[in-house]
């Protein structure tokens, strides 16, 4: 028997689907962080301020204190996108989830329960501007606890989206993830989804090289034979 149990969001689980998806969101600054202090153009500006002040003043101090500055700078670049995704999504679509996912036939929110406790959560929702003849649904806010990982239930959370999409006789699964994300784009295309795309939604992600990619599942048509 699995050690926890997929069911649909209830209003009482909404405190621990914020809290798992705020850690979740929060567990990618470390990493990328170190990506943007491996980036060639971090490495001279590491470098070559903090010489230039040495060169022109004659103070170590000072160019360890501008080593410093510029390090706590690379965080906040490391750290700001992903505080703003989580703030701009409080806001939205998680402060409401009832209202946002569960109003309508053709959306869902479920969480993953194992003992008492959320231990993942995932949304689905469809997508307004599908290509004509298609009905197409965005899987949204996949998450696993830490200490939850391990079980199966990341997994268990996409194929309980693909049957969804599949009962709502939907041509095509589609979402969004970060090449930070390792461990959810591996799952993905493990899976069977196809990457069809990539973008820089800001100019910073595009100055720290941290491209989203666009992932598709295409769900097979079912021929009706007619006897």
């Amino acid at each position: 028997m699995a050690p926890y149990h997929i069911r649909k969001y209830q209003e009482s689980d909404h405190t621990q689907v914020l809290a798992l998806f705020t850690s979740g969101m929060e567990e990618h600054i470390p990493a990328t962080f170190r990506h943007v202090l491996r980036l060639p153009r971090t490495f001279l500006l590491l470098l070559g301020v903090p010489i230039a002040l040495l060169l022109v003043y004659g103070s170590w101090i000072l160019a360890g204190c501008c080593t410093c500055m510029l390090l706590l700078f690379l965080w906040f670049i490391a750290e700001y996108p992903w505080r703003q995704y989580v703030s701009t999504c409080l806001r939205t679509d998680l402060a409401d989830i009832t209202k946002f996912y569960l109003s309508s036939r053709d959306s869902c929110f479920w969480v993953a329960e194992c003992e008492g406790q959320v231990a993942g959560m995932v949304g689905v929702l469809p997508v307004k501007d599908s290509p004509l003849g298609k009905k197409q649904l965005e899987l949204l806010h996949m998450s696993v606890a830490l200490e939850h990982r391990g079980k199966g239930i990341a997994k268990a959370l996409a194929r309980t989206v693909l049957q969804f999409a599949r009962d709502q006789s939907c041509s095509e699964v589609v979402l969004e993830t970060t090449m930070m994300q390792h461990g959810a784009l591996a799952l993905y295309q493990g899976m069977g989804f196809q990457k069809t795309g990539q973008s820089f939604f800001t100019i910073l992600r595009r100055l720290v090289d941290i491209p989203t990619f666009q992932l598709m599942y295409c769900l097979p048509t079912v021929q009706r034979v007619d006897l």
